[in-house]
């Protein structure tokens, strides 16, 4: 174990046939793709996997994702997981779903993180949406990840904590930190 590595930590291989299967979430772009929501240089685009790079300031030289680094295309291991990761979100149009991981595949205790991933159900949240595309709009700009697509209210996306958050957030005219 590295010096980085959080005990219980695992890599996988798994092919895109058998992949570790996980739960994230996607800022909605205006243009309507998919894009990371806490690293916004990374964009999914339509059938194109994402290949997972490492951003991280200064480290090089290694497998991504890897053991010792926070690096590679995170998802949590199911909804309830995935909730109490929404207390990051920001206002904004927003789409919940599962994703497909391959490749090098770290396991841990906040889930898991891949090499290479792809969206295999998306789903539109409702109340973030308004103002910058409708939402069939954006239901069928999605389509063209050709994989199922539909909607669901902000509280089940979220949970009942950050659903709040975000409604209060939304009322009081707060934006979403812009583009880096």
């Amino acid at each position: 174990m590295s010096a980085g590595e959080p005990a219980g930590s695992r890599i996988e291989r798994r092919s895109p046939d058998d992949p570790r299967r996980g739960w994230r979430y996607w800022r909605l772009t205006p243009e309507i793709r998919l894009q990371s929501v806490s690293q916004r240089g990374f964009t999914w685009e339509p059938a194109r996997p994402l290949v997972a790079r490492c951003a991280g300031a200064g480290v090089a030289g290694h497998d991504t994702p890897d053991l010792g680094c926070a690096c590679g295309v995170h998802a949590s291991v199911d909804v309830a997981a995935l909730h109490a990761d929404a207390l990051c979100l920001v206002p904004g149009p927003l789409v919940v779903g599962e994703v497909d991981l391959w490749g090098r595949v770290v396991i841990d205790e906040h889930g898991f993180r891949g090499e290479y991933a792809y969206p295999r159900r998306l789903d539109v949240v409702e109340e973030t949406v308004a103002g910058v595309v409708s939402l069939d709009e954006a239901v069928d700009g999605l389509a063209g990840y050709g994989v199922a697509v539909g909607t669901t209210p902000l509280m089940d996306a979220v949970g009942p904590a950050s659903a709040t958050i975000l409604s209060f957030l939304a009322m009081s005219g707060a934006s979403p930190p812009p583009e880096r």
